[in-house]
């Protein structure tokens, strides 16, 4: 897996939505829109039915093919089910009735009479069944539901029998990696016309004329028979924008321009100088869209000053996070834990426990060095012992060197001496890998904790690196019932803390800037944003 959502704030790039592995900040993913000012507003654009939108590049609507998803993918193809973060499940959208069995190896799912593509051709059992195949075919990503045996329609009833349950298979039926196209146009065109000719059942559908204008924008036309089933949203036909916009690669500043005179209703996700630009815009609000992404430190304990645990727990005890997040101005918010609060299955005992006993403590920091013979004889302020220094270098993100630099100081007041290099993220991968390094950031998005889980240690060689560990990740991952996982995402969590070299550090904070003549749109807890109900405001 690479891909990932990329730190806006930090590194100034728009983002995309990825299933995200990345040594930067960076995921997934969420769904978020913009648009453009109406007749009832503030606003220059006098067509109150049209709606601008300020988005990542699109690659194609056959979301099975991509490896990345624009914010605005679901205007064109509708994710089969919801997640409801706040309940921790799964809801009805396009397809109802989510059910598990007991033993986690059957799930059956209804696929509701009346639903038409903007074709005019049904939506039938068979369709779905088409087309999650082809997604085991032709996804990057379909390793994440590869525990998919064998389909069975019965009626309009689907069955998908499973080798054994998976967490991540649930999040993916949730998510924008899998969606809905006709079995006729599944069988009928190549893979490369899918991803520009198909249909996916969504409430848009590309314009005949200028539809998608490549590198600059895709146009498209409201399907005004368009339903769904969701729950978390007052309407469920179709949205209320004739035509929606989509532009990408644009320049900030006219971004951050055409949001505050109205020609565009949000910006996607803002940049941090766009934030500044608009924080006190009295027709801009800017919203917390947050996708769940924690960045932490991998720490080698291998040939280093940190093979001595006393010095990672000094290390840890001495990050003061509040710091770190008040000299990025906002931008990151403190993390505790690896699987953070708006990630599902987030465990707040996991999170407890590192904060009281690993959190912001120099005074314990010194003390546990000093009890450990690491001493400052001639000094100069750096601790040493048999002749070797608490000296390390810290791999940092080139994109910001906010929170090293900070950190810098914060390890100084109880002896390290910390230097900086920066790098790109996936050469931070590469050293970390081949155990060249000392400290490596990194960084993982995805609202589901097995991916993170599986794919976070990047040190092939680190403690807790191991088949135990990895034994309750897969515990984790075939535990069918939410609450029981919970406890589950814990106890990984605890495995690791036991070697502190794994090390939370924060999580992004990103924002859609919203201009005041746009109302409606939703934001959920772990950052997804609905945008059914979105509407001018009258």
């Amino acid at each position: 897996f690479l891909a990932s959502q990329k730190n806006d704030n930090q590194g100034g790039e728009k983002v995309k939505k990825k299933l995200f592995v990345t040594l930067l900040s960076a995921m997934l993913i969420a769904g978020c829109f913009t648009g453009c000012g109406g007749e009832s507003s503030d606003s220059g654009n006098s067509d109150s039915t049209a709606l601008t939108i300020m988005d990542s590049e699109w690659y194609g609507i056959d979301t099975f093919q991509l490896d990345s998803s624009s914010g605005g993918q679901s205007l064109v193809s509708s994710t089969l089910f919801e997640y409801d973060p706040d309940e921790q499940k799964v809801v009805d959208n396009v397809c109802t009735d989510w059910t598990v069995s007991e033993d986690g190896k059957q799930v059956t799912f209804n696929v509701p009479e009346g639903l038409v593509y903007s074709t005019g051709e049904t939506v039938e059992p068979e369709d779905v069944k088409a087309s999650i195949e082809h997604g085991l075919e032709v996804s990057p990503y379909k390793d994440g539901y590869d525990n998919i045996e064998s389909i069975d329609i019965n009626d309009r009833q689907i069955t998908l029998n499973l080798s054994s349950f998976s967490s991540d298979m649930e999040y993916y039926f949730t998510a924008d990696f899998i969606c809905l196209i006709d079995k006729d146009e599944l069988d009928s065109m190549s893979n490369d016309e899918l991803m520009w000719e198909s249909h996916p059942y969504g409430p848009y559908y590309l314009a005949e004329d200028n539809g998608y204008v490549s590198g600059s924008e895709v146009n498209l036309v409201r399907y005004d028979d368009y339903k769904c089933f969701n729950p978390l949203v007052e309407n469920q036909g179709a949205w209320n924008f004739e035509t929606i916009k989509c532009r990408f690669n644009v320049e900030d500043f006219t971004e951050t321009e055409e949001v505050k005179n109205g020609d565009a209703g949000l910006i996607l996700s803002c940049t941090s100088d766009q934030m500044l630009e608009l924080q006190d815009d009295e027709n801009v609000e800017l919203v917390n869209t947050s996708y769940p992404t924690v960045n932490y430190v991998e720490v080698n304990t291998n040939d280093s000053i940190f093979e001595d645990k006393a010095v990672r727990e000094a290390f840890c005890l001495a990050i003061d996070r509040d710091a770190l997040a008040e000299a990025a101005e906002g931008s990151i918010t403190p993390a505790y834990s690896i699987i953070i609060d708006t990630m599902q299955s987030f465990s707040q005992e996991a999170k407890d426990y590192f904060q009281e006993n690993y959190g912001y403590d120099p005074d314990k920091a010194n003390e546990i060095l000093e009890e450990a013979g690491w001493v400052d004889s001639d000094g100069d302020g750096i601790r040493e012992k048999n002749g070797e220094t608490l000296t390390f270098t810290f791999l940092g993100f080139n994109t910001s060197t906010v929170v090293p630099e900070t950190m810098v100081e914060q390890m100084r007041a109880v002896g390290f001496d910390m230097q900086i290099e920066t790098l790109d993220w996936n050469y931070i991968h590469e050293r970390v890998n081949s155990d060249d390094y000392d400290v490596g950031i990194a960084g993982l998005g995805w609202a589901e904790p097995l991916l993170i889980m599986n794919i976070c240690y990047y040190d092939k060689n680190a403690p807790g690196n191991d088949d135990e560990y990895r034994e309750l990740v897969e515990a984790c991952a075939s535990e069918p019932d939410p609450q029981k996982r919970v406890e589950r995402v814990k106890d990984v969590q605890m495995y690791m803390f036991e070697n502190l070299n794994i090390i939370p550090l924060y999580y992004d904070n990103t924002f859609t800037a919203v201009h005041n003549g746009i109302t409606g749109l939703a934001v959920q807890s772990d950052g997804t944003t609905l945008m059914n109900d979105m509407a001018y405001e009258s």
